[in-house]
């Protein structure tokens, strides 16, 4: 399995924070998924993957796109970005969220997900509590 086929998601999806229907189990024990569909959904979470961690790293003093950023941080950033989206984009909440949805409707509300108003959601991802 090539590490560009995994899901930048696959953490928050095993951690019931968000959910996709196209998401599938590689590697069991390391909790790896990859998208049992077209490269056009990879592509599309890869994109909103880094869109979020660009439009966050202000908020962890981060300066550099070479800094790895730790689990925790990247937890705060998916989860926290994706609720936040979620709410920004009037989809249900009461639900854990679904990835393909908020890029469907950042897609219809914005054209591209590169568009969407990330300034709205950085508060959220900061005060986003993973327990």
């Amino acid at each position: 399995m090539n590490t560009i086929d995994l899901c930048p998601f696959s953490k928050p999806i095993l951690g019931k924070w968000c959910h996709c229907s196209h998401a599938r189990m590689a590697e069991r024990c390391s909790g790896k998924m990859i998208c049992s569909q077209a490269q056009d959904y990879r592509i599309s979470c890869l994109k909103l993957d880094k869109l979020l961690k660009t439009n966050s790293r202000f908020i962890f003093g981060i300066s550099s796109q070479q800094v790895e950023l730790t689990h925790a941080k990247l937890m705060k950033i998916r989860c926290g970005g994706l609720t936040a989206m979620q709410k920004v984009l009037g989809i249900n909440s009461g639900q854990p969220v679904d990835i393909l949805d908020v890029i469907q409707s950042t897609q219809q509300q914005f054209r591209d997900t590169a568009e969407f108003p990330y300034n709205e959601i950085i508060r959220d991802i900061k005060e986003f509590k993973l327990r």
